[in-house]
């Protein structure tokens, strides 16, 4: 899975906040306390650990300052953070219960394995303090799995114990046996986080108990959804059936992969009636699992094209590559279930996929709209037959739209199991001199699958050109290529070869620099420091978006979509240039009539891309602020291609996504507006983002 904004740069746009003059402040707090906040601001931004200025931090008597300079150590990453990590096992234990859960949050993000044992400990402290070490010592992962095993015997609060499960989720394998008690649990969270950990490691063991959960009283009385196009108001909140969310879980749990042939056929009679459940998420997972059972769930996905529900039916159409077959007469009913380019588009991939040539792929591929074609490219690319794929993507690649060009060599490549055709490698080689840097970057990554010597030369001859460019992926990709040569064949590269790298310039970007500095002749780059701001840039963001949110005068946000408005609440104090980065590109129109670019049902939607395909920023990247939010439903989350790698993309979860806590930053959270967030499909308009 990949949440990404693939436009990133060294610099940040110049300015102050907006309305970061002289604000209200939190009673005891002035200049001298805004100052030291911004301080730790600009440390964390800049990944410098300083422990003068940590100690300081500590030392106030204003405790968000303490909790910040709690969170900034975890922030900074594990290469100079783990300096702070005996700090913050100390202050695990601290009297400031936000400091100690912010301690534990922080020793997480590092992965301090040394402090394993303390964060056990720490399970018996404050539920808040618990609940972040028990999340912690998920990320910590192997080295922890005793600790995990030995708390999930124990009794604890339901929030430390849903955390644990998830913890456990993380393991490999897992804990199976710790796991499934909790699916009698009484209460439905923590029943929903058993579930999830047996399901997300679509865990063989666990296919059995989930049969019987969805059997069990508390989960068998569904509602059945009504016929295609009659409404209904929405008969799933929490407090109705909060159950849904682990029936969700159940659905996803029951893949083929899981259940093998013992199980199949009890999980395939699961699935045949989740497709008919109430919940929409229910629905999509369902249909997604009867995906993997090939043409015997053909029946229950094609009713699943009839639903009311338009991310069901998309769901749908994305599922049917095995079932289908080459000699399938059901193409053109299944096309004109629904008319949308996203449904179709993905209908074409699964006909594709399935060695089906529907007429619709020619008719589109000289189509005026670019998604038709690009849709036409990537359908070819999920194909095995690589003779059908080549002649779909080939013409593509001379398309004079470079979105469509991007699709067009991103399939064009055969997976990495395959052999590269020598026409197809020249086709990629000829590419690397494409004029969009979003194309070559493409291009440059599909070679890296492959790494050799003999097209080091154009690789480097690309990463000139790039010099150029407004933004650094391109650049970035050739980096990586080296970087994946060198670890695959570091004896092919000569002494001139290793002369005309280690010549290479010491690039200005930061995350060039880090993406280089593994490379053994460009290990200097790692020596050098990110430049700061002005401490002046910080103090515009304490005073415009910190303080204001000590004050009770949080920051929100509405989007303006066809479907209707979506509220949100930003996270000031935990997320500031996150937030202040959302709403200065809000107020200055970035994200008026920009679209849903990617919709996946019962996941995100994501927005923020003027260009539309996924790719496209506003020419800087942002440091990561990772905190103790969590991805719950209605979450609002930083795209990224990479660490650091934030700009304008952004996305909300549909559905609680654990997987992502602490590798995006949550920087708000969906106040109103859930069920338009649940009716937005792909390619949905926004009007415009409302600050507020």
């Amino acid at each position: 899975m990949r949440l990404r904004k693939q436009f990133i740069s060294i610099a940040l746009v110049a300015g102050i906040a907006a309305g970061a003059h002289a604000q209200e402040l939190p009673q005891g707090v002035g200049a001298t306390e805004v100052t030291l906040y911004a301080r730790l601001l600009a440390m964390a931004d800049a990944r410098q650990l300083d422990t003068t200025l940590i100690d300081r931090a500590l030392a106030s008597k204003w405790r968000p300052m303490r909790a910040a300079a709690t969170l900034a150590i975890g922030q900074i990453g594990a290469e100079p953070g783990m300096v702070g990590a005996a700090r913050l096992r100390a202050l695990l234990k601290d009297s400031d219960l936000t400091v100690a859960a912010n301690a534990a949050y922080a020793l997480g993000l590092l992965r301090d394995t040394a402090a394993t044992t303390q964060l056990g400990a720490a399970l018996a402290l404050n539920h808040g303090v618990a609940r972040e070490a028990a999340w912690a010592l998920g990320e910590i992962g192997a080295h922890a799995r005793a600790t995990i095993i030995t708390a999930l015997a124990g009794d604890h609060d339901s929030d430390t114990s849903i955390q644990l499960l998830l913890a456990a989720s993380k393991l490999r394998p897992i804990p199976l046996a710790e796991v499934s008690r909790y699916l009698s649990g009484g209460h439905l969270a923590v029943v929903w986080a058993a579930s999830y950990a047996i399901a997300r490691t679509r865990a063989p063991g666990g296919v059995r108990a989930l049969i019987d959960l969805e059997a069990s009283p508390a989960l068998s009385a569904r509602l059945q959804i009504p016929e295609r196009n009659v409404w209904t108001s929405p008969a799933y909140t929490d407090d109705i059936t909060g159950n849904q969310r682990t029936r969700a879980e159940i659905a996803r749990g029951l893949a083929k992969s899981a259940a093998g042939d013992s199980l199949g056929p009890r999980a395939l009679a699961v699935l045949s009636r989740l497709v008919g459940d109430v919940d929409p998420h229910v629905r999509i997972n369902a249909v997604r699992s009867l995906g993997t059972y090939g043409p015997v769930a053909k029946a229950s996905l094609v009713y699943a094209t009839k639903d009311h529900d338009a991310n069901v039916r998309i769901a749908a159409a994305q599922s049917f590559a095995t079932v289908l077959s080459k000699d399938a007469t059901e193409f053109p009913a299944l096309w004109a279930a629904d008319t949308s380019i996203v449904y179709r588009s993905s209908l074409l991939a699964s006909a594709a996929r399935a060695g089906l040539r529907p007429p619709e792929l020619k008719e589109w591929a000289s189509s005026s709209d670019w998604r038709l074609r690009a849709a036409v490219a990537s359908a070819a690319g999920d194909t095995i037959d690589r003779a059908f794929a080549i002649s779909r993507a080939l013409p593509l690649t001379r398309d004079p739209d470079p979105r469509v060009r991007e699709a067009a060599y991103a399939a064009l490549a055969p997976p990495v199991t395959m052999t590269l055709e020598d026409s197809v490698h020249a086709v990629l080689v000829n590419g690397l001199r494409d004029p969009d840097f979003y194309v070559r970057a493409t291009v440059i990554g599909a070679l890296a699958d492959r790494p050799s010597v003999v097209d080091l030369a154009p690789v480097l001859a690309s990463y000139s050109q790039a010099g150029r460019d407004s933004a650094n992926d391109a650049r970035l990709a050739a980096i990586l290529y080296v970087g994946a040569l060198w670890k695959k064949d570091s004896a092919s590269l000569n002494s001139t070869w290793r002369a005309q790298l280690a010549g290479t310039p010491i690039p200005a970007d930061p995350l060039e620099r880090a993406a280089g500095k593994t490379v053994p002749v460009w290990s200097k780059w790692g020596n050098v420091a990110a430049t700061p701001r002005a401490i002046g840039w910080y103090e515009g963001i304490v005073r415009g978006i910190v303080m204001p949110t000590y004050v009770g005068k949080t920051p929100t946000a509405t989007i303006n979509t066809v479907r209707g408005p979506i509220r949100l609440e930003l996270f000031g104090a935990e997320a500031p240039i996150t937030v202040w980065n959302f709403l200065t590109l809000a107020r200055s129109g970035y994200y008026r009539n920009t679209r849903f670019h990617r919709v996946v049902p019962n996941f995100v939607a994501q927005d923020g891309d003027p260009r539309d395909d996924g790719n496209g920023g506003p020419g800087y990247a942002i440091r990561d602020e990772m905190n103790p939010h969590r991805y719950e439903r209605g979450a609002v989350g930083m795209a990224l291609s990479g660490p650091d790698t934030g700009g304008s993309q952004y996305f909300i979860t549909h559905s609680p996504q654990p997987h992502l806590d602490g590798h995006y930053t949550v920087f708000g959270r969906v106040t109103r507006g859930h069920d338009v967030l649940d009716k937005l499909v792909q390619g949905d308009l926004i009007t415009r983002v409302d600050p507020k």
